[in-house]
């Protein structure tokens, strides 16, 4: 009874307090199941050179000598992504097969890092500093990096395989941190800060522009639209924002004019830029639908009295929601046309994956903003004297009336609301029909049942074939398959996927690895 009185008093605290231990425990098996990790596919390529110099030479010095040589005659030959390839090379199988369960922590990291810092700038810098407003800005954190680690697209590309994640999800989280550094720049007052933000926004902005192209574009779009607002209203910093978006322009030309480039496209069917980026107006309106899960939808509907409590203490005035969404929707739609122009296609899947991250934080923002539209439109001394009467001379039924009061009820209710909202989230991701459909849910499937643990033991049977220096070796087919660590496997010659035996044979010194057939 105490509980549930002071759930009643302070939902929040015992909200966040909640979503805190749940957040933490779903992550546990997330993180544990990166010791059965295993290196695969374009690892063995872009690390084959780094690996070579690396065991002859054991000297980190020589392995960055070379992925800079690498990242050279990569980008005359074939890509013109700079940055992706040189932390390519370095992949932590390179140094031992041992330590590749780094790439998962390296990941989630990066990316729940770069969650919090973006949130929490744009609260301080932007909403509210207060002490007492904590649990509020925790609770909106920690459903959002919840949904997110537990509806990746594909979570074995997003945490566990480091090629594909390192290009997607790793350089989208540098685009994160860059977007905040951009935010601190626009709203510091210290000349020393003004510069310390400037150089770090200018710095980070280039390297995105050696990212791969999706990001890439996406970081310009952003940083000139920034620029654009900030000239547009005359703000006081808007010089400052010259030299991040000079930086940004440069790296990524430096990516799209690669020599390597023009050799890429000729193995793919590319479609033309008009046609590109109409259909990909097309494909965000498919995937903002599929994307918007039940579990999703509930949880963002759970943090609206939360946000409109924050909302509410915001000094600056928020755009309008229309506005806003339309912008947002346009973001999230210039995604797709990198893959559609380069590829003719959507894009794989390690591309949907930060995607879809970036659908949820727009989701979250526009959220923030409508809720703070609809309080400061009700509050007449938040605005000026002309926007009064402009708004006295409006029909009442284009006031958000409805909305404000919708607001008004959920605050006045929200610890019922609160409860009601977590507990359909709980039954939800508790009772998914596939096992498979939240990444904690199988990360715990896979460690309960020994196929982890199985495809561990199989993969560490073969690297000692693999090391056995005898040039011929016959490996067995693997068992498993786990779904958050399994990619590809080896072939036997003829078939579709030998080219990782070929990618395997030059990573190991190898002349022939063959697969035995299963018995009968």
């Amino acid at each position: 009874m105490q509980i549930l009185k002071q759930w009643k008093t302070e939902p929040e605290k015992w909200l966040f307090r909640i979503l805190l231990v749940v957040f933490i425990a779903s992550m546990v098996p997330v993180l544990y199941l990166s010791r059965y990790g295993f290196p695969n596919c374009d690892d063995f390529t872009y690390g084959l050179e780094t690996h070579r110099v690396w065991n002859a030479t054991h000297s980190f010095g020589e392995v960055l000598k070379t992925a800079l040589a690498v990242t050279k005659e990569t980008w005359q030959l074939w890509q013109g992504t700079w940055f992706s390839i040189f932390l390519m090379t370095l992949t932590p199988g390179v140094f031992g097969e041992k330590w590749y369960f780094l790439t998962t922590l390296l990941m989630a990291g990066m990316l729940g890092g770069s969650i919090c810092v973006l949130m929490h700038t744009v609260f301080f810098r932007y909403i509210s500093r207060a002490k007492e407003n904590r649990y509020l800005r925790g609770i909106c954190t920690l459903t959002v990096l919840f949904l997110t680690f537990q509806t990746f697209v594909s979570p074995v590309l997003a945490l566990y395989w480091y090629n594909g994640s390192l290009h997607y999800v790793f350089m989208e989280a540098v685009l994160f941190f860059a977007v905040s550094a951009l935010l601190c720049l626009e709203t510091s007052e210290q000349k020393s800060k003004k510069i310390l933000w400037m150089i770090l926004s200018a710095v980070l902005c280039a390297l995105l522009g050696g990212a791969n192209l999706l990001t890439g574009l996406q970081s310009v779009i952003l940083i000139v639209l920034l620029t654009a607002w900030e000239f547009f209203r005359k703000k006081k910093n808007r010089f400052w924002f010259l030299f991040p978006l000079v930086c940004s322009l440069v790296g990524f030309a430096f990516n799209v004019l690669a020599p390597g480039n023009l050799i890429r496209e000729d193995t793919a069917e590319s479609m033309g830029a008009v046609k590109a980026i109409v259909l990909s107006f097309y494909w965000g309106i498919v995937y903002v639908t599929e994307w918007l899960t039940p579990i999703v939808l509930v949880g963002f509907a759970m943090l609206i009295p939360a946000i409109y409590r924050l909302a509410k203490q915001a000094e600056g005035k928020f755009f309008k929601p229309l506005y806003a969404v339309f912008l947002s929707f346009c973001v999230f739609c210039a995604m797709f046309t990198p893959t559609l122009y380069a590829t003719s296609s959507e894009g794989p899947d390690r591309c949907k994956n930060v995607m879809r991250v970036v659908l949820y934080l727009l989701v979250f923002f526009n959220l923030l903003n409508g809720c703070g539209w609809a309080w400061q439109l009700k509050q007449p001394g938040q605005h000026s004297q002309s926007r009064q009467r402009k708004q006295s001379e409006q029909l009442p039924q284009s006031r958000p009336g409805f909305f404000y009061r919708l607001l008004e009820l959920l605050e006045e209710t929200k610890s019922a609301f609160y409860a009601v909202t977590l507990i359909v989230m709980g039954v939800i991701f508790l009772f998914a029909a596939d096992k498979n459909t939240y990444t904690s849910v199988s990360a715990v499937r896979s460690i309960l049942n020994g196929e982890a643990a199985e495809y561990a033991a199989e993969n560490n049977a073969r690297l000692e074939l693999y090391t056995n220096g005898e040039p011929e070796i016959t490996i067995t087919p693997l068992s498993v398959e786990p779904y958050l660590l399994y990619i590809d496997d080896v072939t036997n010659e003829g078939d579709r996927g030998y080219w990782l035996n070929l990618a395997l044979m030059d990573y190991y010194g190898k002349d022939r690895i063959t697969v035995s057939e299963p018995e009968e």
